[in-house]
């Protein structure tokens, strides 16, 4: 094999494909990264046998091949090279040599004969959707998923695709969020079918988020052996396992009334969790919200460090109320809201409450609360 390319393209590409490389691999070639020779592109591939990538870069093709390298020395060793042309060769004695203006060296590699296939694209299955609304609408909801794989449903996205909308849905329990987009142009979906619904790993569809935004079609579909699914753009294809079993029935979650309604400032709220984390950190990340007079104090306390109260002005319509809950989800939630304002409804002190957005209609959100000494 014999090509040659720029740092500045080969670099972010590794760094991409590195974070597919299995990290407590028991394949030994499993943390490698493949290079693979691919109608006059370079493919870089990698797997942890959850998740796959191949990216395809620009570059000359003097001599088609392949090898395996192990990923974290040439991802790191890429890195440090300067801005040029790098000449990659792979000698007779299968040693990677690189040669830039600045630098001469060598890598052992490995054969690709015991490298696993990365799933491809059943193109039957496919439906093209737009990569950009995707994203967004994965960042919405996938900080809510659990990290907990006892139950492994919880770590999963459910994505629900019909002919005019999509949807997603994350919980780990104790909150949940659900993100809906109605589509102006109809979304195809194979013949025959008025549904699509897939348990995707959270981890998996983060990585999809950071899929480059400069295409505009994010095209995915089933593996051939349809136990995966597969993301594709014009440079990369990345291959997800799907979680199997039944995801909670979160319209029962979702309270139908409250009887009291707070709008207040997404700034002011946010400032006044981030004072009263100072104690709630100590206090099992609680703070309370005592709900009057169209105000809302946020307070927390610990034994070890002391006590706070801040006052927010809001409009309030609807019975006085103390409610708690964990400053850390309510943090996550501020973190992806773009408006001026926040909506947050409640009934009960021990009733989930919904907070909303009020620039995203399309976005719920529901945190559980906890319970309070008196």
């Amino acid at each position: 094999m014999k090509v040659s390319l720029l740092q500045e393209t080969l670099s972010p590409a590794l760094s991409t494909v590195s974070r597919f490389v299995a990290l407590r691999a028991q394949l030994p070639i499993l943390s490698h990264i493949l290079f693979t020779t691919n109608n006059g592109r370079l493919k870089l591939s990698a797997t942890n046998l959850e998740m796959g990538i191949n990216y395809w870069i620009g570059g000359k093709i003097d001599v088609e091949g392949s090898l395996a390298i192990p990923a974290k020395e040439i991802t790191e060793f890429i890195s440090y090279l300067p801005s040029g042309k790098l000449d990659l060769t792979l000698n007779p004695q299968s040693l990677l040599e690189i040669s830039s203006s600045k630098a001469n060296s060598s890598f052992t590699t490995s054969p690709t004969s015991d490298y696993p296939a990365i799933p491809s694209i059943n193109t039957k299955t496919a439906i093209d959707i737009s990569l950009k609304e995707f994203s967004s609408a994965i960042s919405e909801v996938v900080f809510a998923s659990s990290t907990d794989d006892s139950r492994p449903v919880l770590t999963a996205v459910l994505c629900i695709f019909t002919s005019t909308s999509f949807k997603l849905v994350a919980t780990d329990g104790f909150r949940l969020s659900v993100k809906e987009i109605v589509h102006v142009e109809p979304i195809t979906l194979p013949s025959s079918v008025d549904q699509l619904t897939f348990l995707i790993p959270s981890k998996s569809l983060s990585e999809v988020s950071k899929m480059t935004k400069s295409v505009d079609k994010l095209k995915f579909g089933l593996s051939e052996d349809s136990h995966q699914l597969v993301f594709v753009t014009p440079d990369i294809e990345l291959s997800s396992r799907l979680i199997e079993g039944d995801f909670p029935d979160y319209n029962r979650i979702i309270p139908s009334a409250f009887s009291t309604t707070i709008n207040l400032s997404k700034d002011e709220f946010a400032q006044s969790i981030k004072i009263a984390s100072v104690f709630a950190r100590e206090s099992a990340n609680v703070v309370k919200l005592s709900v009057k007079n169209n105000q809302v104090e946020v307070s927390a306390n610990a034994v070890q460090v002391g006590q706070n109260k801040v006052t927010v002005d809001s409009k309030v319509e609807g019975e006085p109320l103390e409610i708690a809950f964990n400053y850390k989800f309510i943090s996550d939630f501020l973190s992806i809201c773009q408006g001026e304002n926040i909506i947050i409804s409640l009934n009960e002190p021990l009733t989930p409450g919904l907070f909303q957005d009020t620039s995203n209609p399309t976005l719920t959100h529901i945190i559980m609360p906890v319970r309070i000494q008196d």
